[in-house]
């Protein structure tokens, strides 16, 4: 007998159908075949539970009336069929590696028995299910074997092609992805690899609400190494207004006018737009033209500005958030309000290098909010405007524009109309080219326009289709560096060598300061030299003594190429950077890539420098100041087991600690962290550091007090106590502090009340300007106060909370703490409506919502303005 089981049930005896029809007869019979053996009780509880064994005897003297019974049904204690099927075809292929012919009987995929007796047993059911995913995942690894031997051959249409089958038969299994993702990219198709990326994120997000495995992701940012854009920068997102209008174009936007109405439209349409193009090719400064229109046409209009470059989600967002003072626990309906309250009208993602980071955090963001992406990608989902090389007479005008922006301005000779003509011929009409090679024109000793034009020519000259054009643009870049490095001092041609050595476009003149083991001063004298010669650019950002020079990714190429400084010496660099700058969390917050870049060298090739390289990082308030990529949290685990192999416990202590702030403060685990701050304690003691002890201990506690947790208690007076006999009487006022709050969780306001007061004791003596603490007393006594005025309040004796709150609040005050000044303010307010002087409460309150306004800090603006609406109105 034979057996079509792929499908709709046939049975054949000699060729011939057996012309069965009964569903559950078929049933049967496929059962048998596929099952083996069964005995005949096994079969009426899986095919007529609880009606005994009479339909098995009346289905047995059905089957034995078909012809060749004889020879293919055995019917004894056990039933067995004896049959050769479809399946068994395709079983006997895959043993052999045989795949195309195993592969034909499964396409076009059926369902096994066609989903034949879909009313029958839980028990048939189940073991349907289970037969079906194991041909599923014979029929996917097979699917998956064969489009690798095919694309090994050359074959990469049909590897494609059975490739996408794989996500017919199992959606949710991502190798399939995985392998169709590497095919086009493979074939230089980058665009259609992030589409079968982004296909396979929604439906792992609408089916099982999950994300992408750590190999599917970790092979997306693989690929999307060749859109150049590194990761971790913090700092990065800011929100723009009229003010900023005088400073934001850089450069005249020559050639883009219909570009700019071709991505106002899409905007307009649908609130999303795409700007795709080549690295350097003007996206950016498209975008800024937009930023001008929005900020020029819409009254108090803002736009936030974020780059986004090869982060994380969770990166992207947290810096999101930070630009419009928002918590990292914002939920997306409560950023939504920000963004109308703060009068965002447009959003701007700039550089999005990982299709993953931009489609997760649009999620986040209002459908109705426009958002302009730029990328030198074809990102999936997106409507697209794509800029081209320049026309010629816009490319002639640019480079004129920025000849006559030089220091002669327009008494500067320009070259003849056919030397302009040509230049822009031979850089590509390409902006970033026709730039740099007028900032070259304007240096000091510079070569003339047709001798540099002849000096390009010789350069290699590339197609201009395709990935060529990129290759063309690359090669007259290099020509244009080639000139301008000959016009460079000797230190500024070191800076420009060490900026190549480096692991990320980017560094402070701090950081590469000491990878050259020159003076920080005369290493941003040489950092500015390269700015004038257009091979840096230059940010401080608002409010930052911090400056950053950055090299666009054509130039910082072109000089990684020369490889002047060992790695090694770099990352022995960046640890020294991160020890001597551990208190300066802005500064740290710009290295972050370089950081990264070099705690993954040490983790490949110098593992016993890696602890000392994120204690100099972390052993300061960064966390505190500026959060952590949490993506990279597995270097850091690699850190502290390394550092307690090593038997080092005061980097493994305070690298366990700063787990635990990560933990609890960026990833939502409070009893994570308390196990992280007790191992941290337990080091400290080992060797013998008894203030970080009982600080890290006290911080334990009141996290166990929040839980409420029975064991704070004793944990908190271990910290007390160990903090007494540690002699230092910051370290003891600011453990009293927290057993004080811990109180306070408590509802114990009397025992709360005796802690804070003691804490208080301890930091007033600390209050005088020889004291080298100063400032950390002052920021601890006053939050020992305002937290005293809490309980006092509780207390009912609201007179002495008005006086703590206003001693609170003027200690902010002295300390420069303008956001801490604002909240005591608010809370004043509060103090005293309660006690009936409602219009001073008012005047408090409304004094400290304006303060909350100028700072952008909307969830606390929106607490003091409801307390506000409680306070009777003046009759």
């Amino acid at each position: 007998m034979t057996l079509r089981v792929l499908g709709e049930v046939l049975p054949a005896w000699k060729g011939r159908p057996l012309g069965l029809t009964a569903p559950r007869l078929l049933s049967l019979l496929a059962y048998l075949h596929l099952q083996g053996p069964t005995p005949r009780q096994a079969l009426a509880c899986t095919f007529w539970p609880g009606r005994g064994a009479a339909h098995v005897r009346q289905a047995l003297y059905t089957l034995r009336t078909l012809p060749g019974a004889d020879e293919w049904l055995a019917h004894g204690s056990s039933v067995a069929v004896s049959a050769y099927s479809d399946l068994d075809e395709v079983w006997h292929h895959l043993g052999r590696q045989d795949y195309a012919p195993a592969l034909a009987l499964l396409w076009p995929r059926r369902p096994l028995l066609g989903g034949l007796f879909s009313g029958a047993s839980t028990e048939f059911e189940e073991w349907l299910e289970g037969q079906q995913a194991a041909l599923d995942r014979a029929h996917l690894n097979a699917l998956l074997s064969y489009a690798h031997d095919l694309q090994g051959r050359g074959e990469r249409e049909q590897a494609r092609e059975y490739l996408r089958r794989t996500l017919e038969v199992d959606p949710l299994d991502e190798r399939g992805y995985r392998a169709l993702m590497t095919l086009e990219h493979a074939a230089g198709q980058m665009a259609e690899a992030l589409e079968v990326f982004e296909a396979c994120r929604v439906i792992l997000k609408r089916e099982l609400d999950t994300l992408p495995q750590p190999e599917t992701l970790a092979l997306l940012r693989h690929l999307e190494l060749g859109i150049g854009a590194t990761s971790g920068r913090h700092n990065r997102a800011r929100v723009l207004t009229t003010a900023d209008l005088p400073v934001l174009a850089n450069g005249p936007l020559c050639g883009r006018r219909e570009d700019l109405v071709a991505v106002t439209a899409q905007l307009g349409t649908h609130n999303r737009a795409l700007l795709q193009g080549l690295p350097g090719i003007g996206k950016s400064r498209l975008a800024w033209a937009v930023v001008i229109q929005t900020l020029e046409t819409a009254e108090a209009a803002r736009v936030l500005w974020l780059e986004l470059n090869a982060d994380v989600p969770e990166v992207v967002l947290a810096a999101l958030q930070e630009a419009l003072g928002l918590q990292p626990s914002t939920t997306d309906a409560e950023l939504a309000a920000s963004l109308r309250h703060q009068q965002v009208r447009l959003i701007v993602l700039d550089n999005a290098a990982s299709s993953y980071s931009l489609h997760s955090l649009l999620e986040h963001l209002p459908a109705d909010m426009p958002v302009l992406v730029t990328s030198r990608q074809r990102l999936p989902q997106l409507p697209r405007v794509s800029l081209q090389r320049l026309a010629r007479d816009d490319s002639v005008a640019l480079m004129r524009g920025y000849l006559q922006s030089g220091p002669d301005g327009p008494d500067l000779p320009l070259p003849d109309a056919y030397t302009l003509d040509a230049l822009c011929a031979v850089l590509g009409d390409h902006p970033y080219a026709l730039r740099l090679a007028a900032v070259t024109l304007l240096q000091k000793g510079a070569p003339r326009a047709r001798e540099l034009l002849a000096a390009l020519s010789v350069a290699p000259h590339g197609q201009r289709d395709g990935r060529s054009v990129a290759a063309l643009i690359e090669q007259r870049v290099a020509a244009l560096i080639e000139q301008s490095l000959a016009l460079l001092d000797s230190p500024a041609y070191e800076a420009y060598l060490g900026l190549g050595s480096l692991f990320a476009p980017q560094t402070t003149p701090e950081l590469l300061a000491l990878a050259l083991r020159r003076d920080a001063d005369d290493t941003e004298s040489a950092l500015y030299t390269l700015m004038q010669h257009g091979l840096t650019a230059r940010y401080i950002q608002p409010g930052s003594d911090t400056v950053v020079y950055r090299m666009h990714e054509l130039t910082w190429n072109e000089s990684c190429t020369h490889q002047a400084l060992h790695p090694h010496m770099v990352l022995k660099a960046v640890g020294q950077f991160a020890d001597h700058y551990s208190r300066n969390s802005d500064l740290l917050s710009h290295e972050v890539p370089n950081l990264l870049g070099a705690a993954d060298l040490a983790q490949r090739q110098y593992p016993e420098e890696l602890p000392a390289l994120f204690y100099g990082w972390l052993n300061g308030p960064y966390i505190r100041n500026c959060g952590f990529p949490t993506t990279h949290l597995p270097l850091l685990a690699k850190a502290v087991q390394i550092a307690e192999q090593a038997g080092d416990w005061e980097q493994a202590g305070v690298l366990r600690e700063r787990q635990g702030d990560i933990q609890h403060a960026l990833l939502g685990d409070p009893h994570g962290a308390i196990a992280q701050y007790l191992k941290a304690a337990g080091y400290a003691r080992q060797v013998g550091l008894w203030a970080r002890q009982a600080t890290v201990l006290a911080v334990a506690g009141e996290l166990q007090a929040q839980l409420h947790l029975p064991e704070s208690g004793a944990t908190l007076q271990e910290a007390v106590d160990i903090a007494r006999r540690s002699g230092d009487p910051l370290i003891h006022g600011r453990v009293l502090e927290k057993q004080g709050a811990a109180h306070v969780l408590r509802n114990d306001f009397r025992s709360a009340r005796a802690a804070l007061q003691a804490s208080r004791e301890l930091m007033r003596p600390l209050l005088t300007p020889q004291q080298p603490q100063l400032q950390e007393a002052r920021t601890t006594l006053a939050n020992v106060t305002s937290t005293l005025g809490q309980v006092y309040q509780q207390l009912h004796n609201l007179n002495m909370a008005l006086v703590l709150k206003r001693e609170a609040r003027e200690l902010a005050r002295q300390g420069n703490d303008v956001l801490a000044a604002a909240s005591r303010l608010a809370e004043i307010g509060e103090i005293l409506s309660l006690m009936g002087r409602f219009e001073e409460a008012r005047a408090a309150l409304q004094e400290a919502i304006g303060h909350f306004r100028d700072l952008g800090v909307t969830a606390q603006e929106s607490a003091a303005c409801a307390v506000l609406n409680r306070v009777p109105e003046p009759e």
